[in-house]
């Protein structure tokens, strides 16, 4: 896992989190929870806590190419519970997701 792209990661992460249009303020707590290529592309898998009681969210930020210290813009989000077993999964879907979208706001 490369240090500094987790860093990255993590500051994207809670930035996204703390908009208003989203949480609306950083987590009670939030891990990186795992790391995956998905498109020849890094990401961070994360987990978070609204407050410091309450159930596990699943979190993904990245996009990042090799080398890279920016992510692409896949940060998100569906403040879903998180599971270890499909947490993967999950965010490759939300990742399909973003993806989906500014597909259809190009063609729009």
């Amino acid at each position: 896992m490369n240090q500094q792209q987790l860093n990255v990661a993590e500051t994207n992460m809670l930035e996204w989190l703390s908009d208003p249009q989203e949480l609306g303020k950083a987590p009670g707590k939030m891990e990186c929870a795992g790391q995956f290529e998905y498109k020849e592309m890094n990401y961070y898998i994360f987990k978070f806590k609204t407050g410091l009681l309450g159930k596990w969210l699943l979190g993904v930020c990245g996009g990042f190419e090799e080398g890279e210290m920016e992510p692409c813009g896949h940060t998100y989000s569906e403040m879903q519970p998180y599971n270890e077993a499909t947490a993967q999964q999950d965010c490759i879907k939300m990742i399909d997701k973003i993806v989906a979208y500014w597909q259809q706001q190009a063609q729009n």
